[in-house]
Parts: structure tokens; C-alpha cells; sequence
């Protein structure tokens, strides 16, 4: 059998391309398909991006309007001086608030982002609710020691038990120790408070003896014996004694005022003019030198007022008194008869006018005559007295003329005789509705008026005045009893 030849292939078949290449290259990121890759993916991160700027433009304003409301809680707790206290109200207040909002919100992603920046508001808000807290409790523990500090001086400074005061200046002591240490200021500030409240009490005890006797003599030893130098400088004590001087002088000074002492203001102006503090110190230096003789010159001058007002205010009164009293005889002339006869409503009428045009015209003439002089006062009065009485004559003899005594007195007899009829009726509730309506008539007339409730035609009340027949039957009947009595006696 024949053998077939076989040949063995050194190369790899897969291993090498042929002897003829392309030199076209296809880059597959260049295709259609992947430039309309690379643009979907752009527009999406755009979209991504828009809609997250806008989630968290949302969110800002949420927490804006939130913070706005914070403001106000934390303003309104700015008082508060118990710290859990404040952040409690804080948290009951805020805290519906803020879940009201997120109720509100229906992205999660932007109510996420509001309770993340709100955790950090909150932190924000914590710390300073502490922060103003303790500052409200320093400024009302501060509030509370200068209140305490004042009281207990004024105490001191009122007190004349030597030993009562130096238990009173003890405990304004302990005060300024306790306070030092409740917020630890350190012995520096502990000596300063000692050293003031020394002072307060030096210049309270200085003040309280101005105007009393030895006074001078009296605050310099006060002064010498506690080294008050040390304590108060020289310009602080002098303008706090002149201004005690000062005080004591204006009250003892009152222009017009009869309890005020001229004297003593001069005595006190003499004692501020010539002291000196322990150490040399001039009291009258400086501004007050000027302030001082402002002061003595006011007080001369015032005083010469002050006297003129005196006399002025005496006269014054022994004029009222002497027109009162003019007045009053004046009056009783008119309104008291005597021998137990009474006053006609005439002459009570006529003794109102008089006495209303007595008050205007002597009003009037003051007016007039500012400078008038007392006698010149009084004699005005005596002319009005006398003036006023002759018009009340007249007026009597005019109202007696017109009676006549003849015909005329029995009317007024059968008139007191109907009336006395009427009354008696009007008791029994008999009066005829004419007669009643007559006398309701003469008495609106006359001023004698009271108010009935009638119905009205729509069935409502309303009030109606009418003539109150009693009180003017009351009046008008003993009128007639006097004037028949009187005609009687005349003829």
C-alpha cells in the first residue's frame, strides 16, 4: 500500500493575519449609538441635579419660616432665669410647630433635609436659651442685691440706735459676701462692694446730719474717725454735702408756704459757705462756687417775696372772711324772719339770686382790681351788701303794691279756702280730673316737675314728665296761709 505523504506545519494557524490589512480604525465610542449615550446620561444628571437644588430651595424656606418662629420663642424665654425651664417651653412650644410643617411636606427627601437642619437649629437654639438665661439670672440676681443694698442703707440711715445700725451695716456686708460668692468674683470685687457700701453709708450719715445743731463740727469727726478719704474721694463727698445742704435749703424755702424758715435756709447758706473737710478740702470749689452764689442769691431774693406772699395770703383771708360773713347777714336778712314765721318760696328764690349775683360781682371786682388795697376791698363789699338789699325792698314793696287789700284779700282767702279743699281731696284721691290736670299745669309752670312711665301707642313705655301737685301744694299752701295772715295784720 502506497504511503501518503504528510507535511507537519510549524505555524499558528490563528496566530497571525494575513499578508494583506485594512488601515481603516472604527473607534466605538464615536458610534451613533454611543454619542446618543453620552446625552441621555448628561440630561439625566442635569435632571438629577435641578430637581435636588430645588428640593433643597424648598427645604431652606421650610426651615426659614421655622427659625422665624424659634426667634420668637427664644425672645420670649430672654427673661427666663431657670434654664430647664426655658428649654422646656422652648420644645413644647416649637415642637407641634414643627410637625405641623412636616405634616405638610409630602417629599421625603425635602422633609429630610428639614429635620437635618432643624437638628442643627436646634442646637444652636439650646445654647442660647442657656446663654440668656444665665444672663437673666445674673441681671435679676444683680437686680435684687442693689435693691436689698439700697433698702438696708435707708434702713442704716434712719436709725438712731448707734447699735441697731452697726447690725444693719453687718448685714449689708454679709449681703456683698454671699453675693461674691454666688457668682465667684473673686476678693478683689468682694473688697470693692465692702468699700461701697461704707461709702453709701458714710454719705447717708453725713446727709442726715445736715441742718441739725453742731452739724459742722459733728461730720467732720463722722468723717476723720473712719478715714472717710479713703473711702470717698474729696470731690464725691463735697457735691454729695452740697447737694445735701442744697435739698435741706429748698425745702425750708417754699414761697407762700407759712411753715417755710428764711432764717434757717440763711443759717444753712452761712454753714455750706464756710466748710471744709477734715483734710482741708474746700467744700464751695469748682462748679459749686457758682452754683452757690446762684443759690444765696435766689434765696435773698425770694424770701422778699415770700414775705409779700405772707401779707398778701393774711389780707387775703380777712377779706373772705369779711365777705362771707357780709354775705351771710345779707342772706339772713331776706330768709330769717323771726317769731317763728316761715320763709316764702319767694324770698328763698329771691336769696338764691342774691346770693349768686353777690359772688359774681365781687369775682368781677377782684378781677378788675388785682392791686386793690384791703380797705378798698372791704368798702366794695359794704356798697354790694347795701346795693343788694335795696333791690330786695324794692322788689318786696313792688310785690306788696300789687295786692289789693279791699276786694282782693277775699280772694285770697277763698283761694287758701279751695286750696286747703283740694289738698284734702288729693289725700283721698277725690280730686276731679280738671282741677288735678290744672294744678299739674301751674305746677310744671312754677318748676315743680316729675317723671311717670306711660305706655305708648306701640305698647312700649316711655318716660313723661308732669306737674308734681304735691310738692308744689306743699309750697303754695303756706304761701296763702301767710298772705291772708299778712292782710290781716295790715288792716
Amino acid at each position: 500500500m502506497p504511503k501518503i505523504p504528510t507535511f507537519t506545519s510549524k505555524a499558528r494557524p490563528t496566530a497571525e493575519v494575513g499578508s494583506i490589512q485594512s488601515n481603516i480604525r472604527i473607534d466605538p465610542n464615536r458610534t451613533m449609538g454611543a454619542a446618543l449615550s453620552t446625552v441621555a446620561g448628561r440630561v439625566q444628571d442635569y435632571y438629577i441635579k435641578k430637581r435636588d437644588n430645588e428640593e433643597k430651595l424648598i427645604a431652606k424656606k421650610a426651615v426659614l419660616e421655622l427659625k422665624s418662629e424659634t426667634d420668637k420663642i427664644i425672645q420670649s424665654q430672654k427673661n427666663n432665669i431657670s434654664e430647664e425651664e426655658s428649654i422646656s417651653n422652648y420644645k413644647q412650644t416649637f415642637t407641634p410647630l414643627l410637625q405641623n410643617k412636616l405634616s405638610t411636606i409630602q417629599n421625603r427627601r425635602v422633609k429630610k433635609l428639614v429635620e437635618q437642619s432643624i437638628d442643627l437649629e436646634n442646637s444652636e437654639n439650646i445654647y442660647h436659651l442657656k446663654q440668656n438665661s444665665f444672663k437673666a439670672y445674673e441681671k435679676e440676681s444683680a437686680k435684687i442685691y442693689n435693691e436689698e443694698i439700697q433698702a438696708g442703707a435707708a434702713k442704716y440711715k434712719t436709725e438712731t440706735n448707734e447699735k441697731l445700725k452697726e447690725k444693719h451695716k453687718n448685714t449689708l456686708h454679709e449681703k456683698a459676701r454671699l453675693f461674691n460668692e454666688e457668682h465667684m468674683f473673686g476678693s478683689n470685687d468682694l473688697k470693692k462692694r465692702i468699700e461701697n457700701i461704707n461709702s453709701v453709708l458714710l454719705l447717708g450719715d453725713v446727709d442726715s446730719l445736715v441742718g441739725t445743731p453742731g452739724a459742722v463740727d459733728k461730720i467732720k469727726e463722722l468723717d476723720k474717725n473712719i478715714n472717710g478719704a479713703k473711702l470717698v474721694p474729696d470731690e464725691t463727698f463735697n457735691n454729695s454735702l452740697y447737694n445735701s445742704y442744697a435739698q435741706k435749703i429748698e425745702l425750708l424755702t417754699i414761697k407762700g408756704d407759712p411753715n417755710a424758715n428764711y432764717e434757717e435756709a440763711k443759717n444753712l447758706l452761712n454753714q455750706l459757705e464756710d466748710s471744709n473737710r477734715y483734710n482741708g478740702s474746700k467744700m464751695i470749689s469748682g462748679k459749686r462756687e457758682t452754683e452757690f452764689a446762684t443759690l444765696k442769691q435766689k434765696i435773698l431774693i425770694e424770701e422778699i417775696q415770700h414775705e409779700n406772699l405772707i401779707n398778701k395770703q393774711g389780707e387775703n383771708k380777712q377779706f373772705e372772711d369779711f365777705a362771707k360773713d357780709s354775705k351771710i347777714s345779707l342772706l339772713k336778712s331776706i330768709t330769717d324772719k323771726g317769731m317763728g314765721i316761715q320763709t316764702t318760696l319767694q324770698d328763698r328764690l329771691m336769696a338764691n339770686e342774691l346770693e349768686a349775683e353777690f359772688d359774681q360781682m365781687k369775682n368781677d371786682y377782684l378781677s378788675v382790681n388785682p392791686q386793690a388795697t384791703l380797705g378798698d376791698k372791704k368798702s366794695f363789699v359794704r356798697n354790694l351788701t347795701s346795693t343788694l338789699s335795696n333791690i330786695y325792698q324794692d322788689r318786696k314793696i313792688e310785690r306788696i303794691r300789687s295786692i289789693s287789700f279791699t276786694e282782693d284779700t277775699f280772694d285770697i282767702i277763698a283761694e287758701k279756702n279751695q286750696v286747703m279743699k283740694d289738698v284734702k281731696l288729693l289725700s283721698q284721691n277725690n280730686l276731679d280730673s280738671a282741677t288735678r290736670k290744672r294744678y299739674e299745669r301751674i305746677a310744671k309752670i312754677n318748676g315743680y316737675v316729675t317723671t311717670i312711665k306711660e305706655k305708648t301707642e306701640d305698647g312700649k313705655s316711655r318716660d313723661k314728665k308732669i306737674g308734681d301737685i304735691g310738692a308744689f301744694l306743699n309750697n303754695y299752701l303756706p304761701i296763702l296761709i301767710r298772705q291772708v295772715q299778712a292782710t290781716q295784720i295790715i288792716e
